[in-house]
């Protein structure tokens, strides 16, 4: 867990027991610890300071204990006069499985990215570059549903996110279990502040000539493909990742 009450351990790239950052947790700079806003548990939470023009505020890797089944829970918090990026994204957090060398988070034999929409929605969509199952949109699309804006992406087959309101945290949490090599038992599900909006079953995460791949890596941080139209300012707290299901800290619905 990380609640960013004191920094973040940090570590070399792809090396364990801390996070892979690369900046300075500092006042003024990219990513920075703050009590000036209320946080979602204790007393800090991370602050992004997003700038004019650019994609990113920075970003944290961390390597998790090879698992079959991740469950990911975070908080997340964007200033009162938030302006979204024109087009696609962000890619908030990632859930990672890769094998041999980690070139890009697109890069990999699987990646699920937790997205939000210029609409303010909450979205899970999932690739596989590496490995044989790609045809995502198509796949998706015949078996789980069909998302109304990233193809890609699983459909809110359950409910209806609730839409990120400005200076509000909302819980985010999203589960990823492989399938069998080869097999097409694969799951994914996503909550939004405690409420199942996507779930899919039946999908092939893992193809045949991976057998001994496993979920291995957290992204925690966001990237806005077209760059940010202002100076402004996010947040995030309360990050967890488990082998079973976590809940929101003061949980309103259930699993």
């Amino acid at each position: 867990m990380e609640d960013f009450e004191s920094e973040p351990k940090t570590a070399g790239w792809m090396k364990p027991e801390g996070w892979f950052a690369g900046v300075k947790f500092e006042p003024g700079s990219e990513m920075e610890l703050t009590d000036q806003v209320p946080a979602a548990g204790g007393k800090r939470c991370l602050q992004y300071n997003l700038k004019t023009g650019k994609k990113s505020a920075g970003g944290m890797f961390r390597l998790l204990k090879p698992s079959e089944c991740i469950y990911l829970r975070y908080y997340r918090m964007f200033e009162k006069a938030w302006e979204w990026p024109k087009g696609y994204g962000p890619h908030d957090t990632g859930l990672y499985a890769f094998s041999g060398e980690f070139k890009a988070p697109t890069d990999t034999e699987l990646h699920v990215l937790v997205d939000f929409t210029m609409g303010a929605d909450t979205l899970v969509g999932v690739g596989s570059p590496r490995q044989q199952v790609k045809e995502w949109e198509a796949f998706i699309k015949k078996n789980v549903g069909t998302n109304p804006v990233v193809g890609s992406a699983l459909p809110w087959n359950r409910a209806k996110p609730d839409k990120i309101e400005p200076m509000k945290w909302h819980c985010v949490e999203v589960m990823v279990k492989l399938s069998k090599p080869g097999q097409k038992d694969g799951a994914i599900k996503l909550w939004v502040n405690g409420k199942l909006v996507s779930e899919g079953d039946g999908l092939p995460l893992r193809d045949a000539d991976h057998a001994d791949l496993m979920l291995n890596l957290l992204f925690v941080g966001a990237y806005f493909h077209p760059g940010s139209p202002k100076d402004q300012s996010h947040w995030i707290d309360q990050v967890v990742a488990a082998t079973e299901y976590i809940g929101p800290i003061h949980p309103t619905a259930t699993k």
